[in-house]
């Protein structure tokens, strides 16, 4: 990939984040929900999401997937402010992958991994009484692997719940939270897609 061609696409995906960032404060404003100013470290985090998905990722991929990506990581950050993923936020994310996955000819395997994300997050979602995760996070998590496709979506909700897990250990046991508090589960949405990428990039796993 050219330095051109890269400089393009990094300050796509800071725009990108930007333009999420609007959308939710329109909507947090409307829920009289406070948001905030949009963070500079934000555009920095979503271009170099977007670049870094670049190099890792051929073009096929790369596309829909750092979609997905900055998407989830301006939801975790909504998320974690307000404890609200916004619906618009999901949407535009599934538009924009579907949009970049049917450019590059991805979108059969993005749609199968939405079905089958979306399916087992929402089965949990109903077997926990609605209290494990949120309809929001069953939203988002479609949404990412709408953009990413089977194996790194797999890997990346596997990874979230991984990481809410030690989070929400250790917090106990420092005494700073309780086994029936509320987690809020997008930052570690987020992070589990960036694991999801990190690993998907070394090759199929099965």
């Amino acid at each position: 990939m050219t330095t051109l061609l890269l400089t393009i696409v990094c300050v796509a995906g800071g725009a990108y984040a930007a333009c999420l960032w609007f959308v939710a404060r329109h909507v947090a404003r409307r829920r009289a929900l406070a948001l905030g100013t949009l963070p500079v470290w934000l555009l920095v985090l979503g271009a170099a999401a977007a670049g870094g998905t670049a190099v890792l990722y051929p073009s096929s991929v790369a596309l829909p997937a750092g979609a997905a990506l900055v998407g989830a990581i301006v939801c975790g950050l909504v998320d974690a402010r307000t404890g609200f993923i916004f619906d618009a936020l999901s949407a535009i994310m599934a538009a924009v992958s579907c949009i970049t996955a049917g450019l590059n000819f991805h979108a059969p395997d993005g749609f199968l991994a939405a079905a089958i994300v979306g399916a087992a997050l929402g089965s949990l979602y109903l077997l926990t009484g609605r209290r494990g995760i949120g309809l929001g996070d069953v939203k988002l998590g479609a949404a990412v692997a709408l953009g990413y496709g089977l194996q790194p979506a797999i890997v990346a909700i596997g990874s979230a719940f991984v990481l809410g897990a030690l989070y929400a250990v250790t917090m106990i046991g420092c005494g700073r939270a309780r086994r029936t508090d509320a987690l809020r589960f997008g930052p570690f949405i987020a992070g589990g897609a960036a694991v999801g990428l990190t690993v998907g990039a070394w090759g199929p796993l099965w």
